[in-house]
């Protein structure tokens, strides 16, 4: 550095911000800081690896309620009051550098792994909370959703527990689709009712114990009256929302949380508050749901977290053989779709002719699809 300058020093700290901010990625940021102590020091003072990842993830910005210290991941409100600014600027610094690292490049329509439980469920397993996992409205000519029990009086919650695909996942916004009963209504009920909530309301939080992460899955929601206390008894709640008021209506409605929310655990409730639509049949009103999506920005599958104690504090997990074995896997995928496509193409030649083979090729090679004009076949090649 003593012999070619050091252009930090010379450009000044303005300058020399805007020629580091050009940079991509956090690994960049990363060999910035094993030039030097100097440049170290300029990329921590700065907070460019923070300013890095908010352009790459602009829903961070919300979460200014962590640090990181140890490779510990805890809640802003147990920092030392003590710590200086600088120690404060190398903590911003890491837990940055591990968000814009970690976290998947784009945002996900579905982050939901997989269906917990119910606090009730009216015909199990017809109308199983695994059923709103399933984006479709009907699954081999039958309605896929599910369905509570009936209760006489409208006040009456219920919730749905789900795990997330990721322990640590930035989640901006929830969708929920109530369920409309088409076939029922045409014998039993006048119109087509949709058996949606009052009002909506989000929990996310973590298992008490790692103990619980393996226990097996029941969500039959038999209705007994210990499904509330069971879930309070297994679940650490770190983040609660506001209520949003549910229309009575059969489409994906979509929640947008006041600010994006960093999940630690990877733990749902869905709190599904009062009942608007009453059963002709039997006069109990019921809360039913097609579908629940989550989105938002998982941990990369060669990222995890394991959960300290239940004020949410957790230990910061890489593993680089999944990252490597990803890349991999990825690069076997597009092998294997250019060489399907090329098949698909090899065949088309072979059964049209030379007719038209020209464009068909200069298609194929710029990756578009062309439609062949041709009398007897419109196949397209695939992308």
């Amino acid at each position: 550095m003593a012999d070619c300058g050091d252009f930090v020093q010379q450009l000044g700290p303005d300058m020399s911000v805007k020629i580091f901010m050009h940079l991509d990625e956090p690994s960049d940021l990363a060999r910035v800081c094993a030039v030097s102590r100097t440049w170290r020091q300029f990329v921590i003072a700065n907070d460019l690896c923070k300013m890095l990842c908010l352009r790459m993830f602009p829903e961070v910005s919300g979460v200014t309620h962590v640090v990181e210290e140890n490779n510990v991941i805890e809640p802003l409100k147990v920092r030392s009051c003590t710590s200086s600014e600088w120690e404060q600027r190398q903590r911003n610094h890491k837990v940055y550098a591990f968000l814009a690292r970690g976290l998947t490049s784009t945002v996900r329509k579905n982050c939901i792994a997989e269906a917990i439980s119910a606090t009730s469920t009216d015909n199990y397993p017809e109308e199983s909370i695994r059923n709103t996992l399933e984006p479709r409205d009907r699954v081999q000519h039958r309605a896929s959703y599910w369905s509570s029990k009936g209760e006489s009086d409208p006040k009456v919650s219920e919730s749905l527990v789900y795990k997330l695909n990721a322990k640590l996942c930035i989640v901006t916004e929830i969708h929920i689709q109530p369920f409309q009963d088409v076939l029922m209504s045409a014998y039993f009920q006048f119109g087509y009712p949709t058996y949606s909530a009052k009002a909506v309301r989000f929990r996310m939080g973590h298992l008490k114990t790692q103990k619980m992460d393996g226990e097996t899955v029941d969500d039959s929601g038999n209705g007994n009256g210990d499904e509330d206390e069971s879930v309070e008894n297994k679940y650490v709640w770190t983040y609660t929302s506001p209520e949003f008021q549910m229309a009575q209506e059969n489409c994906l409605q979509q929640f947008k949380l006041p600010q994006p929310v960093l999940s630690i655990g990877g733990i749902l409730q869905v709190d599904l508050l009062g009942r608007v639509q009453r059963q002709e049949m039997d006069g109990l009103y019921y809360i039913c749901v097609a579908h629940v999506q989550v989105q938002g920005r998982p941990l990369s599958p060669a990222f995890d977290v394991d959960i300290v104690d239940s004020s949410g504090r957790c230990t910061l997990k890489h593993y680089p053989e999944l990252e490597s074995h990803a890349t991999s896997a990825s690069s076997t995928n597009d092998e294997d779709s250019a060489s399907s496509r090329l098949r698909i193409f090899t065949a088309m030649l072979m059964e049209r002719g030379a007719r038209g083979w020209e464009q068909m090729i200069l298609s194929t090679i710029l990756g578009t699809a062309v439609v062949i004009d041709s009398d007897e076949s419109d196949e397209e090649i695939p992308d």
